[in-house]
């Protein structure tokens, strides 16, 4: 029996090639978005997984008034662990990782993506160690531990463990070597601990005001985090903020209304990289995009729901042909069940096929799919062996059981009679599956439609900056003569031709500033970015100075007392005219002699926040947040330009590190990269969502106007036009299509609200979308209607009349 229903289905699959390529696409379209959606889901979700503290360790986040943060000050994590029976360690580090220049036996080495923590590393992340030793790590002084991959990198064959690596006059030396195989929140390819001398300064100097480290707490239980979220709220309270009060002369209480309350919040390893909302990280992997991630997974099910759809639709719509098939197997003793698993059967095959199409399509988009998450993700038959077998039984289940119960039910006497065309039945659920298919294609539509939009608005806006053929030169020079040595350097490279100007700054619009102070104006106390620049850096960017004047050397006070403000800022003082007014900024009087326009130096995403200028003269200690340099260039010979630059930079600034460097307004691009992203997948989706749908609609159209030959017959015979029967055929889909357009408009509203409320400049939802939506919906669907109908009105009576 088996046999004899294979030969069946592979008899029909031959002599109706386009039917059985059109189920086998469809159904391979869908299972292949499940499929890569399901490999970024397990991708995201690995982090951490396979870390046995992941429950018990907490990353430290600070909210503070205005401002919520990820980094915190030396002292408190050792004011906390006083008598603390709560806490089993902390870990503090640099939220980021650093390349470090190596010496070894007269090689130089480049150490990429080093981490600066503390000694106790794996007792937080127990990375596997493959030579050396944790407590190595931990106890001996300068060391440095490496992964297995750097080591084959860096070392060769050699054993790097005791070896000796110099960076100027400072000695590492390799304990350890670990694999760092698993993904990670920390994933390092070089562990150092200098990080540990600078919390020991700071704790000895008291340094509550300097928000510089990430911190990790270890709980013994975590169910006691809200106790220390509220035992770090008192060491804050009774240490740093009774501090701070004394030294302003008033009370605590005074202290925190006028400077704003405070809180904490302690976030699990095993949450931040995806449950941790818009809380910022310090962890140097960076965060997920858990609505991106979401939006992903949701877009993939409603393509595979609308395949089953079109699968369905294809399926009864082919039935009829087969009527007369299954009337005699019924005839000749074949039972309902029979039917049944003779179509379920088929499905199986069909579906079988599909998978395996879709695996052939996973491989060829997964490198792109790759490129547009900045992922290295791949596909691990044997890992994903359960979900694969899962996802083929759901579609068989979905796909195969109605059309086989349908089919089943076919009457044997309307059957071999040829009357099965008059019958109803299923009407209504082939017309509620195609008006679900019109209404998930209308959500992509519009949904395409107001992203694409959005991201246009994005890229068009005027930033309040323009940095056309500005070179940001990356520039790792710790040293306290920084902007002298700086001042030296723009000499050297205006010198260079090609090079129209040269500045320094501590902020690059779409990378942010360097720190954030407080600056107080009369009873208020405002929390703003701290913008350190040299003369002629706002003229450089284009950035207006819309009321007083900018900073200039021919005034010695713009290096001693004088400061600009941005617009927000202004706002937030309530000063109608603050030019000449005073400000108390950390404890210095500065006098506001400009206001600057706003403009972005973030995304559009957030809101622009309170800006302080001033040069770096008067704030000596500024110059240590410098960490690039901006050069504009001519148009003419760029790429000349840029290579004496180059050759310049290793030869005389930076011998040790290759020379980085990026445009500026390319930097400021990347904050918008992944809602282009979003906007290049919706595009591709839709393109897919509208073939699958238009497909659907010509298996029910295809279905329908065939069970209506009989009547097209008898009313051409009574004279009827081929307009008017293309009409009366073509009526109900475009009913179909306004009940399917209608039914998306609400959830594309509220979902495209959603996604729109990330922007904190953003468009409105326009009406055009909807129209444009519509006006393509109809014109497909009228494309493939009016051809079938119009076709459908060319058959000759004769053949469906003569046995009547």
């Amino acid at each position: 029996m088996l046999q004899n229903w294979f030969k069946v289905f592979l008899y029909n699959s031959l002599h109706n090639k386009l039917f059985f390529l059109l189920t086998v696409l469809g159904l391979a379209t869908g299972m292949t978005g499940v499929i890569l959606s399901m490999l970024y889901w397990q991708d995201e979700h690995a982090y951490n997984r396979w870390n046995p503290n992941k429950d018990r360790v907490f990353e430290t986040i600070i909210h503070l008034k205005d401002n919520t943060w990820a980094w915190q000050v030396a002292p408190l994590a050792t004011h906390l662990l006083e008598k603390n029976d709560k806490v089993e360690a902390a870990l503090y580090y640099k939220p980021s990782y650093i390349s470090l220049p190596m010496n070894f036996q007269g090689t130089k080495l480049f150490l990429k993506q080093a981490f600066n923590t503390q000694g106790n590393f794996f007792e937080f992340f127990p990375f596997e160690i493959s030579k050396g030793s944790a407590a190595q790590f931990k106890s001996t002084p300068n060391a440095i531990a490496i992964s297995a991959d750097a080591v084959k990198e860096y070392f060769g064959t050699v054993d790097p463990i005791g070896k000796v690596l110099t960076n100027g006059e400072q000695q590492y030396v390799v304990t350890t070597v670990f694999k760092n195989d698993n993904k990670s929140s920390v994933a390092p390819n070089v562990l150092i601990k200098s990080v540990e001398e600078n919390i020991k300064n700071g704790i000895s100097y008291g340094a509550w005001g300097d928000f510089n480290y990430g911190l990790m707490l270890k709980l013994k239980d975590p169910k006691d985090a809200s106790v220390v979220e509220k035992q770090l709220y008192d060491v804050f309270y009774h240490i740093r903020a009774t501090k701070f009060a004394k030294e302003a002369g008033i009370s605590v209480e005074e202290f925190i209304n006028k400077y704003g309350d405070f809180s904490f919040e302690l976030v699990s390893l095993a949450n931040t990289r995806l449950q941790a909302g818009k809380l910022p990280t310090g962890m140097p992997e960076g965060k997920g995009n858990i609505t991106f991630l979401i939006i992903n997974i949701g877009l993939s099910l409603l393509i595979l729901v609308i395949s089953l759809f079109n699968y369905i639709n294809l399926s009864t719509a082919y039935a009829i042909k087969r009527a007369k098939e299954i009337g005699v197997r019924k005839v000749i003793g074949a039972t309902n069940k029979d039917i049944v698993w003779q179509q379920i059967l088929e499905t199986s095959i069909t579906t079988l096929i599909a998978m395996c199409v879709s695996f052939a399509l996973v491989e060829l988009l997964l490198p792109y799919y790759n490129v547009l998450l900045k992922k290295d993700m791949s596909v691990s038959l044997l890992t994903y062996l359960p979900y694969f077998i899962g996802l083929l039984l759901v579609v068989i289940l979905l796909a195969g059981v109605f059309p086989a119960l349908y089919i089943a039910k076919f009457d044997i006497l309307k059957v071999l009679k040829g009357n099965l065309s008059r019958s109803q039945s299923g009407v209504w659920i082939r017309n509620t599956m195609i008006v679900l298919q019109f209404c998930i294609a209308s959500f992509f539509i519009v949904g395409g439609i107001i992203i694409a939009r959005q991201v246009r608005y994005t890229m068009e806006k005027d930033l309040g900056f323009h940095a056309d053929q500005i070179l940001n030169i990356n520039w790792q020079e710790s040293s306290e003569k920084k902007f002298q040595n700086y001042l030296r350097i723009k000499q050297d490279l205006m010198r260079i031709p090609g090079v129209k100007a040269v500045n320094v700054s501590t902020f690059v619009p779409g990378q942010g500033s360097g720190s954030s102070s407080s600056f107080q104006y009369k009873e208020q106390n405002i929390q703003s970015q701290n913008m350190g620049i040299d003369f002629g850096y706002l003229d450089l960017l284009q950035i207006k100075v819309v009321k007083g004047r900018d900073l200039s050397p021919h005034l010695a006070s713009d290096t001693v007392t004088s400061a600009l403000l941005n617009m927000t800022a202004v706002e937030m003082m309530g000063e109608k005219d603050p030019i000449g007014k005073t400000i108390s900024w950390n404890g210095e009087d500065l006098k506001v002699v400009g206001i600057v326009d706003n403009f972005h130096l973030f995304g559009l995403d957030g809101k622009i926040p309170p800006m302080t200028f001033f040069h770096f003269k008067t704030v000596k200690w500024m110059h240590s947040n410098i960490s690039s340099l901006s050069v504009q260039l001519k148009a003419d010979n760029m790429e000349q330009t840029i290579e004496a630059i180059q050759q310049y930079w290793t030869q005389k600034v930076d011998t040790e590190r290759p020379f980085t460097y990026d445009f500026i307004d390319k930097i400021f691009a990347r904050t918008y990269e992944n809602y282009v992203n979003q906007r290049n997948l919706f595009a591709i989706l839709n393109v897919v969502v509208i073939s699958i749908a238009l497909l659907g609609l010509f298996a029910l159209a295809s279905y329908t106007i065939e069970r209506r030959f009989k009547e097209i017959a008898i009313r051409k015979v009574l004279g009827a036009e081929s307009g008017e029967l293309v009409f009366s055929l073509s009526r109900q889909y475009i009913l179909l299509l306004l009940i399917g357009f209608a039914l998306a408009i609400v959830p594309s509203y509220y979902l495209m609200q959603l996604w729109l409320n990330n922007f904190a400049f953003r468009i409105d939802i326009p009406i055009s979308a909807y129209l444009i939506a519509f006006g393509l919906m109809l014109a497909l669907t009228l494309l493939i209607v009016v051809s079938k109908a119009y076709s459908a009105t060319r058959i000759n009576a004769l053949t469906y009349l003569k046995y009547e």
